[in-house]
């Protein structure tokens, strides 16, 4: 009975591997129509690749002790194996995109071998075959689960590589929220927005990041546009773009980064700037859970 089972397990093994590689050939080859034609032609193909397997187990199988009780076995350990695959599928493509699908074969694998298990005689044998789908679907469910669960933002930063030093954040002037945008290994940014007013941008970043030619003051050096930088005091420096695009910018350097306000240059926007700069400090999970809605890599 155990080889039998074993049996069962490899050429289920074998055969999920064969039909999700020949499916996403298809699917990228000719599309949707494709993958169907495959599957359709898959069918038979393997409900007979199954009978000659069932034709070993007549001593623990009576139902294949007859030809048409072997093909009913046949197709009813693929039926049933197949359904618990496919929901393997779709387990693993919502935890990870698929990317693991090694893990995908030996799991079809034991979706077949638990079939086969319904089909051996005597109500222990069924018995203990439901048990093992029921444990089988109930970890499937609880996977599924835990991948749709948001992930904490401490998930998402290591995830994503972020460097925790360059999370900083001021306090938001009032009437101000802060939404952080994004952030990776080199670099942070937020908004801070008020109805009827225009968007204030914070950019964190390492001394050294920006790359335009800048002048001993550190002043970018013009490039098609007229850039006046003022000392805005407290070790502040006002940058202001003349242009097609005008905007000022005040810069705060502190401890190796680059705190940027990005505003476009009134002078309640300018006083706004001036709180966030003079309140730095290190951004809370509550002032990162904007960054939730932005993608993770797995």
């Amino acid at each position: 009975m155990v080889a039998h089972l074993a049996a069962i397990w490899c050429v289920g093994c074998v055969l999920t591997a064969v039909q999700f590689q020949a499916a996403l050939i298809a699917l990228f080859a000719g599309g949707e129509p494709a993958t169907a034609a495959v599957l359709f032609m898959a069918v038979p193909l393997s409900v007979a690749l199954f009978a000659g397997v069932g034709a070993t187990a007549r001593p623990v199988v009576p139902l294949t002790r007859r030809a048409r009780g072997l093909w009913v076995w046949a197709a009813g350990v693929y039926a049933l194996g197949t359904a618990g695959m496919l929901g393997a599928v779709l387990v693993l493509h919502q935890a990870d995109g698929l990317k693991s699908s090694v893990l995908l074969y030996p799991s079809g694998g034991v979706c077949y071998a638990v079939a086969a298990a319904f089909f051996l005689p005597g109500a222990r044998a069924r018995l203990a075959a439901l048990g093992a789908a029921a444990v089988f679907a109930a970890g499937a469910a609880y996977a599924a689960w835990d991948a749709a669960q948001p992930p904490t933002v401490d998930e998402w930063l290591t995830a994503n590589g972020v460097d925790r030093a360059l999370l900083r954040v001021g306090d938001p002037p009032s009437g101000y929220t802060l939404r952080a945008l994004g952030a990776s290994g080199d670099g942070f940014g937020a908004d801070y927005e008020r109805t009827g007013s225009a968007t204030l941008h914070l950019d964190v970043a390492r001394v050294g990041h920006d790359t335009r030619r800048a002048d001993a003051r550190g002043c970018p050096v013009p490039f098609g546009e007229t850039i006046h930088c003022t000392d805005d005091g407290e070790g502040r420096q006002l940058v202001a773009y003349e242009g097609g695009y005008e905007r000022q910018e005040l810069r705060l350097r502190r401890n190796g980064l680059v705190h940027t306000v990005t505003m476009k240059g009134s002078r309640a926007e300018l006083t706004a700037a001036r709180h966030i700069l003079s309140t730095l400090g290190p951004a809370t999970d509550a002032d990162l859970k904007g960054l939730l809605t932005a993608p993770m890599r797995r």
